[in-house]
C-alpha cells in the first residue's frame, strides 16, 4: 500500500510540474550559484589598495570597517560557514575569536558609509550582514 502511494505522489508531481526545478537541478548535481557582479568579486588584494589608496588621498581616517556576516559558538562550523561566504562574495573572510563566539568578518573600507552600502548591496543577493568598526 506504501509503495503505491509513493508511485502515485511521484506521478502526481511530476504531472503538475511543467518543467525541471530547481531541486531536479539540485538532483543532477548543479548547485544553484547566484550571479554576482563584478564588484562583489574583488580580490582582498584590490580591496586593501583601495581602502590604502583612499587613506592617503584624504590624509586622515575615520577608521577601518569591516562587514559582519555571522558569529557562531562552534570553530568547525565557522570554518565551514567561512568557506561558504567566501565563495559566495568573494571576500577572503577572517574567523576572529571573540569569547564566546567566532565572527565571521570580511571587506575592509576606510569610511563607514561604503561598507553600508556594500552590505546593502549584498542583502539584495540575500547576504545578511553589518557594519563593525574595526579600528
Amino acid at each position: 500500500m506504501l509503495a503505491i502511494m509513493s508511485i502515485l505522489a511521484v506521478g502526481f508531481s511530476a504531472a503538475i510540474a511543467d518543467g525541471p526545478t530547481d531541486l531536479d537541478s539540485l538532483f543532477k548535481g548543479k548547485e544553484y550559484r547566484p550571479e554576482l557582479n563584478a564588484g562583489l568579486r574583488d580580490s582582498a588584494a584590490s580591496q586593501a589598495a583601495v581602502v590604502s589608496k583612499s587613506a592617503a588621498k584624504s590624509g586622515k581616517s575615520e577608521g577601518y570597517y569591516m562587514l559582519q556576516f555571522e558569529a557562531v559558538a562552534d570553530f568547525d562550523a565557522a570554518q565551514r560557514r567561512r568557506a561558504q561566504i567566501s565563495a559566495s562574495t568573494g571576500y577572503a573572510i577572517q574567523v576572529v575569536f571573540d569569547t564566546p563566539f567566532y565572527k565571521l568578518r570580511g571587506g575592509g573600507w576606510t569610511t563607514k558609509k561604503a561598507a553600508e552600502d556594500k552590505a546593502r548591496e549584498l542583502s539584495a543577493y540575500n547576504i545578511n550582514a553589518f557594519v563593525v568598526k574595526v579600528k
